[in-house]
């Protein structure tokens, strides 16, 4: 008896990495192969004519699926300018939004690849579950998605039939995932021999770091304020910044609101535990040496602090990192 393949629907954004698109259709067409029938059907489906990634290459698609959907991957735009993203991001939610309707009123499973999580979100289908996004964009979606119980330290979450995953090859772990989960562990192992692709990871937290290190163009308040935390992270506080500035902290407040939405004590932790997270890649201090450098002064309550922001504990941290 021929068993009827499960249908997968690549949704192509605007701009997407070739690598992920064609990584993922390449895991499927291998494990059609492997069986020696077709498990799988896949196409990509897109607004435009013909898709073309970041590097120019071209993918064919289709505007519409053209086989009821069992399988929906969501692949977003990459990109480091977050306040463009989230506009482009935006503006995509509202063409992913039928495809999305469709395949969940046909009982699919659906996957967020990437910012595509942002998608599922402002559908209201992660009102209350548990989901990832890349880490570059945790802070907006914890700000404009509060009912999404929100763990961006993960790389890969799913919960009943939705999955969302961190940025980048963070697809690799989606791809496996959902192999393994719909029945083809034992060819998602070979498939992962072949390919040579890396252990299975949990974290993305190693891979976070400031976002003005790849993206630097100038930002006055921003550059002024790294350089009075270089000059001295360890004494830092929001009223010493307040006084190095020359703006009372009610004025220092409103422009943490306005520039970088956020708030003065907020921003120093980030920046310590930047810090910390540097410290631990690159050099062989302890935890409690680093504790101390980067401004904390009990190592327990700032491995608890690290531990819950990061979503491991200092010294996984450092191995997972190395």
């Amino acid at each position: 008896m021929t068993v009827k393949p499960i249908h997968v629907a690549i949704w192509l954004p605007a701009r997407f990495y070739s690598a992920v698109a064609a990584t993922l259709v390449e895991m499927l067409e291998l494990v059609n192969t492997l069986r020696r029938e077709p498990a799988f059907s896949f196409e990509s489906v897109a607004r435009s004519p013909v898709a073309a990634a970041t590097s120019g290459i071209a993918f064919p698609v289709t505007p519409q699926p053209t086989a009821p959907v069992d399988v929906l991957v969501l692949l977003a735009m990459p990109g480091l300018n977050v306040p463009e993203m989230l506009r482009a991001l935006a503006e995509e939610s509202g063409h992913a939004r039928p495809l999305i309707d469709q395949a969940r009123q046909q009982g699919a499973i659906i996957a967020a690849h990437c910012g595509a999580a942002y998608f599922l979100a402002d559908a209201g289908l992660l009102d209350g579950r548990r989901a990832t996004i890349s880490w570059w964009l945790k802070e907006d979606a914890l700000r404009r998605f509060p009912k999404v119980r929100w763990d961006p330290s993960r790389l890969l979450l799913r919960q009943d039939r939705i999955y969302s995953c961190g940025g980048g090859f963070s697809g690799l772990e989606l791809a496996t995932a959902l192999l393994r989960d719909l029945g083809f562990a034992r060819e998602e192992r070979i498939v992962r021999k072949l390919l040579v692709l890396p252990p299975a990871r949990r974290s993305q937290t190693p891979y976070e770091f400031p976002l003005d290190q790849a993206t630097p163009a100038p930002q006055p308040f921003r550059d002024r304020l790294l350089e009075v935390a270089r000059a001295d992270l360890p004494a830092l506080s929001p009223e010493s910044l307040a006084g190095t500035l020359g703006l009372s902290p009610r004025t220092l407040a409103r422009r943490f609101t306005e520039e970088l939405q956020t708030t003065p004590g907020r921003w120093i932790q980030d920046r310590r535990l930047d810090a910390a997270r540097d410290l631990l890649e690159r050099s062989d201090l302890g935890v409690a040496e680093i504790c101390y450098k980067v401004g904390y002064q009990d190592a327990a309550s700032f491995s608890r602090l690290f531990a819950r922001r990061t979503g491991l504990s200092p010294g996984e941290y450092r191995r997972q990192a190395r």
